[in-house]
Formats: C-alpha cells, structure tokens, sequence
C-alpha cells in the first residue's frame, strides 16, 4: 500500500496537470469537494477524482449526463461545479452489474445536492435501451451534453470510466475500449501509477470531443 504522503504527491501531480494555476482558491477547493463526495459514496480515488473536478471548475458545464450514478457522490461534485442554471441527468440501472440502483429515498436526497435553478432529472433504466436514450433526448430538448460521465457496467460496450487493467475483475473491459480509442482525440488521463499491478483500480480518461466521431482501429 502506498504511504500518505506518496499518495499526497500523487494527487496534487494530477491535480496540476489539469489546473496549473495552484494558487487560485478553486485549486484547494477541488480537493475539498473531492473528499465531501467521498463521504458521499463516489468510489473515485481522491488523486482521481479531484483533478476532474478541477477540470470541470474551470469549465462550469451548462449540461452534464452521468451513466452511473450509484451511492450520488459524483453527482453532488457535478452539481457544484456546473452553472448554477445547469441541466443535470442522471442514468442509473436497479442492480447492475457494477453497483448501480438507488432508491426513491436516495433520489430526494440527491435533489438536495442540486442548486435552486439547477435542473435535475433522475432515469432508473438501461443506457443502452433505446427507450432510454429517447427518454434522455426528451429531456435534453435539443441541447448539447458538454460533461458526459460514464460510469455504468464497464463492459467493452458500455465502457468509459475505470481505464486501468482490472486483472481480478475479467467483466471490466474498458481498458481495451479506451486504448482503440484515446489516440483518435484530444485526452488526458488521470491515473494513478504508483499503485502495484495487484491493487490496481480506478482511472479516469478524459476525451474532448470537437464533433466529429473517430473510426476505431
């Protein structure tokens, strides 16, 4: 296991690939919302998840679309850093594969985490169903999604989030996914490489879309 410190260097590497500008307040704050989504239930390494937030900071998305949204840690991160105006949908599977499903509890919960004009919409279904990106499309009213997260069932065709080798967990698949694809666009990955191969989980690929789709290898 690596020592705190180590992991404390990890994280503020990350952090000033992404935001170089250390010394603006929202440099510090990413952290701070990376750990309250922690206590939250986001199962994001904090040298991870806070460099996204940092990104997403800076960028104060109109509309954010999050595939998996589990225990709502990520999804109050995105509500904090998105317009105070914004737009935000969740897409979450009842027992999926990969710890998807909450309940009616748990949504009037994560409404509490959105701000007072901030739009928040909840879709217990499928992401792959097509029932289900109509249902999105119906929401979206011809808007376009500028953060999309996706953290769903980790298969080759749902993947995105957990882009590092998962060797105990043969159903995560992303890995493969996301090297056909990361050279065909602008990206960054915010990983951790210090831990040992046996305790590996987690990071994140960031790929910035310019609207064009890339033929995969």
């Amino acid at each position: 296991m690596l020592g705190p410190l180590r992991r404390n260097y990890v994280a503020m590497w990350n952090m000033l690939c992404i935001y170089p500008a250390f010394w603006e307040p929202g440099f510090w704050r990413s952290f701070g919302l990376a750990r309250q989504a922690q206590r939250r239930g986001a199962m994001q390494k904090l040298r991870e998840l806070a460099p996204l937030i940092g990104l997403l900071r800076r960028r104060s998305p109109r509309v954010v679309v999050e595939i998996g949204t589990a225990r709502g840690g990520t999804f109050y991160a995105w509500c904090q850093v998105a317009e105070p105006t914004a737009l935000i949908v969740s897409i979450d599977l009842a027992e999926g594969p990969f710890g998807g499903g909450y309940t009616p509890a748990d949504v009037s919960a994560f409404r509490g985490y959105g701000r007072p004009e901030q739009q928040l919409h909840f879709i217990q279904d499928d992401s792959h169903a097509a029932e289900t990106r109509a249902r999105l499309e119906e929401i979206l009213s011809g808007r376009q999604i500028e953060f999309l997260m996706i953290d769903g069932d980790h298969s080759y065709e749902g993947a995105f989030h957990d882009i590092l080798p998962h060797p105990k967990d043969s159903l995560c698949e992303v890995e493969r996914f996301w090297n056909q694809i990361r050279s065909s666009y602008r990206h960054t990955e915010l990983i951790d490489p210090a831990d040992p191969p046996e305790e590996q989980y987690g990071g994140i690929g960031v790929l910035y879309w310019d609207g064009r789709l890339a033929r995969l290898p």
